[in-house]
């Protein structure tokens, strides 16, 4: 592998790749297609100027989401250590 990058090449190397390369370069067929239109290339740019809008505004809402369920986890646990006393007095004297 090292030998590729050897920088000893004679000319006949040099042009058989040359050779090798337009070959290449005539084999594989060219893809050219015409230019979009102004209209669409602004039509999708307002899109993403949208969407990144939206990205932006979405995203402290995105990270509330998870400490909001922590919290209403958090509260339920409280309410419940709580009002335990209570729910207890209540079942036993009832029996």
């Amino acid at each position: 592998m090292r030998d590729w990058f050897d920088r000893d090449r004679t000319h006949d190397d040099e042009e058989a790749v040359v050779d090798y390369m337009k070959k290449l370069a005539n084999a594989v067929p060219h893809r050219t297609s015409p230019a979009p239109d102004a209209s669409v290339l602004w039509v999708k740019a307002q899109m993403l100027r949208r969407w990144d809008a939206e990205r932006k505004a979405q995203a402290p809402l995105d990270v509330m989401e998870p400490v909001q369920i922590a919290a209403g986890l958090v509260a339920a646990a409280v309410l419940f250590v709580w009002s335990l006393p209570s729910l207890l007095q209540a079942l036993f004297t009832s029996i």
